[in-house]
């Protein structure tokens, strides 16, 4: 099945769950921009009070301000979609439908008024009415600042009902879904008797006849549904907007188009290119704003979420987002074990996020929901005009294809990471891939604004890019991979407050490494580990790892003599060193001959002796340029003399721990 199809399938195995906030025939109205004035009356349709729901505000230290509400509202096709014209809602409208004259109010009393006796409206529904026929309710708010684009809601208070708040009565909204369906159904009756009566009936006056031709003008017919694939269906007019919140005007399907080539040329009218079933239009469009709004990750007007169709469970992995969002879901559903210590996060170890996410994954949480909902898709929706919203990207797995292609990436993409943790206020490590947002800013820089549009739209690509390699297994993008190591290989343009920044050139570093792993094993089925390869004899990694070791050198040296200077010879001729290694390298280590003599013995001029020996024959004096490999011997080299001065620490510590208790003894 299709994306149509499974929206509303889930929607009806879960219309129990969502018919409360997600009803059919409706949409949704907030105080975002401007009061919602609520008209208080009772049974008889007799005013009592006016309310407010104040504007939104944003809040402060001494004022928390006004929270957003949002409140679900009946619609018909017409208003749902209105922009110019006239086009009430069926209850709840602006206050320039409802104070009492003009045209607007005319329709909307016209429109209440059949509602309101019909068999299926509510008393709720009546009461209203009852007040509204008055025409009193501009008397009524005086005193409230009122526009004409000014929202209005009911309470109506009765002796016996409890609840008052009338768009929070869910009989009210499938009241009103049953009878515009109801409506519907009967529109496209008349129209089909009209055209049966003008081709039999011989002899018809001109007012009978134009009598018919308006009522074959109708909108409203029954066809094939070509989701549900049942005949007979009333069929959507117009389709919903307000899908999403990126993108509140734009429609997934339209065909207001008449001007450029659309359906014309092949179809008479757009019904015979595709026709869907007004309540099957309702319902895939509800739960397609029930997923967005519960697991939707935005990104301009994109909006990535996957569920697992039929179902509104909520406890898969997001097909690509932060992996810290990751590990906080994982904590829920990891599996106890023993070595369950081995896969907690902490500040001070990395442990391996990658494995723990696998473990996690096939967890009895995962197996039992297997058992009744298979399979799993995958979707993006991006809004290319301010009109029109797109299905970019859609895929259907087996719900064990989702998982193991999610952990997949986390586990082949996987680096020494770090992510800073705002309520402990420190940097928390761990091995995994590294976040969406890591990489994009490793390939593209940071944006030059909080409001950069370019700089969006190419996030929004990669994003979408990354889902296929997630996704349809196609190889990381070479672009990716190229744009990160030139990135890593200029530290010196990493800045922060105009200063080099150490922090964030190991976060573009680390991102790097975890692309090159991956790229590595997909083109060149070489597998890089995540610590030191000691044998490894490669000019590109060995170079790297001296680059890593002078680095380290001058640190160590710099930090004895408490200087804040982060900018050491390596760091500064990084670029060069990757295009001139032997050259560079030549200007590197006569820099560091102040301070060998000072650390001469340590850790990492022992390192760079090792290295030294393990060049074959003729690679150290090649001036060819590295690639990205020798950003991984870069790291490694740097953090494997990071381990042996921990290790060091730690053996002294212990030595001189053991001394002291013997002393004791003796004592």
């Amino acid at each position: 099945m299709g994306i149509w199809q499974n929206l509303a399938c889930s929607y009806e195995r879960n219309a129990a769950a969502l018919q409360f906030s997600y009803p059919l025939s409706t949409t949704s109205i907030s105080n975002n921009g401007d009061l919602v004035a609520i008209i208080v009356i009772n049974g008889n349709g007799n005013f009592l009070r006016v309310e407010k729901i104040a504007k939104r505000s944003k809040g402060n230290e001494k004022s928390p301000g006004n929270p957003l509400i949002n409140i679900v509202i009946p619609v018909t096709e017409e208003s749902m979609g209105r922009s110019s014209g006239v086009a009430p809602h069926p209850i709840f409208d602006q206050y320039g439908y409802l104070k009492g004259n003009g045209n607007k109010f005319d329709a909307y009393l016209t429109q209440l008024k059949n509602f309101a006796e019909s068999e299926l409206a509510t008393e709720q529904v009546r009461s209203i009415y009852l007040y509204i026929r008055k025409c009193s309710l501009s008397k009524d708010v005086v005193g409230v600042n009122m526009k004409d684009k000014t929202f209005i809601v009911f309470k109506v208070e009765t002796p016996h009902k409890l609840q008052s708040e009338t768009w929070n009565n869910s009989d009210l909204f499938n009241s009103w879904h049953l009878y515009y369906l109801d409506k519907k159904r009967k529109k496209a009756a008349k129209k089909n008797w009209a055209k049966s009566e003008l081709n039999s009936r011989q002899g018809l006056s001109s007012g009978e006849k134009k009598n018919f031709q308006e009522m074959v003008k109708l909108k409203d017919t029954l066809s094939f549904d070509y989701i549900t694939g049942t005949d007979q269906q009333p069929i959507a007019i117009f389709h919903p907007k307000k899908i999403s919140n990126a993108s509140a005007n734009s429609k997934l399907i339209s065909d207001n188009d008449k001007t450029n080539y659309t359906f014309r040329g092949k179809f008479r009218d757009s019904l015979e290119a595709v026709a869907i079933g007004y309540e099957t239009s309702q319902k895939a469009h509800q739960f397609l704003r029930y997923l967005i709004n519960d697991r939707g990750y935005y990104c301009g007007e994109q909006v990535i979420f996957s569920f697992t169709i039929g179902s509104t469970e909520n406890t898969l992995p997001p097909p690509l987002e932060d992996t810290r969002f990751i590990w906080d879901m994982m904590q829920v559903h990891r599996v106890q074990t023993e070595r369950d210590s081995e896969i907690t996060l902490r500040a001070d170890t990395g442990a391996d996020y990658a494995e723990a996410l696998k473990k996690s994954l096939h967890s009895l949480t995962y197996s039992k929901a297997m058992e009744q909902h298979t399979q799993t898709a995958v979707v993006v929706l991006n809004a290319a005009t301010t009109g029109r919203l797109s299905i970019t990207f859609y895929r259907e797995l087996e719900r064990n294809e989702y998982l193991e292609k999610v952990s997949g990436w986390h586990n082949d993409c996987k680096w020494h990471q770090r992510f800073w943790d705002n309520e402990k206020s420190l940097y928390v490590q761990y091995i995994g891939a590294p976040s969406v947002n890591n990489i994009i800013e490793t390939i593209h820089g940071q944006p030059r604004s909080k409001k950069d549009e370019g700089y969006t739209k190419v996030k929004k690509s990669a994003r979408e890019r990354l889902l296929h390699c997630i996704f349809d297994g196609t190889f990381l993008p070479q672009d990716f991979v190229q744009a990160s190591v030139r990135r890593a290989s200029t530290p010196l343009a990493i800045t922060r407050d105009s200063h080099f920044d150490r922090n964030g050139f190991e976060r573009i570093l680390s991102t790097a490494c975890a692309l090159l792993r991956k790229h590595y094993q997909q083109s060149k089925k070489e597998e890089y580990t995540l610590s030191i390869e000691l044998d490894r004899t490669d000019r590109d990694y060995l170079y790297g790892r001296l680059l890593g070791a002078a680095d380290k050198l001058e640190e160590y040296a710099l930090r004895k003599k408490v200087n804040d200077r982060l900018v050491t010879a390596a760091i500064r001729h990084m670029q060069t060193f990757a295009q001139h290694p032997f050259r560079t390298w030549q200007t590197i280590h006569s820099s560091l001959n102040p301070y060998i003599q000072k650390v001469k013995g340590g850790f990492a001029f022992n390192e760079i002796q090792n290295v030294m020996q393990q060049f074959l024959s003729g690679d150290y004096e090649k001036e060819t340029s590295l690639n990205g490999s020798y950003l991984i011997g870069y790291y490694h080299q740097r953090a494997y003399i990071d381990t042996l001065v921990k290790q060091a620490a730690e053996k002294k510590k212990l030595s001189e721990n053991n001394e002291l208790e013997a002393s004791n003894d003796e004592q």
